[in-house]
């Protein structure tokens, strides 16, 4: 598994840059956003639900991934 940086937003429309981090699959067609096994935000890991959104239970946010981090 590797760690990225992406870039998520919040419900509120923040952006925000988190760390995922990828399962490694066999199939080349997988897209990203669907081998993230969890992200870490602000200190936090954050597991996807059935929609791929990451809730924070501490806050309430609801993050969802918008791009890889290219900074």
């Amino acid at each position: 598994m590797n760690n990225i940086k992406i870039k998520v937003k919040d419900q509120f429309e923040v952006e925000n840059v988190a760390v995922a981090l990828i399962r490694k699959v066999n199939d080349s067609e997988t897209p990203l956003f669907k081998r993230i096994e969890h992200i870490e935000i602000e200190g936090e890991i954050l597991l996807p639900n059935m929609e791929l959104l990451y809730e924070n239970p501490k806050n309430g946010r609801i993050y969802r991934f918008i791009e890889v981090d290219s900074a």
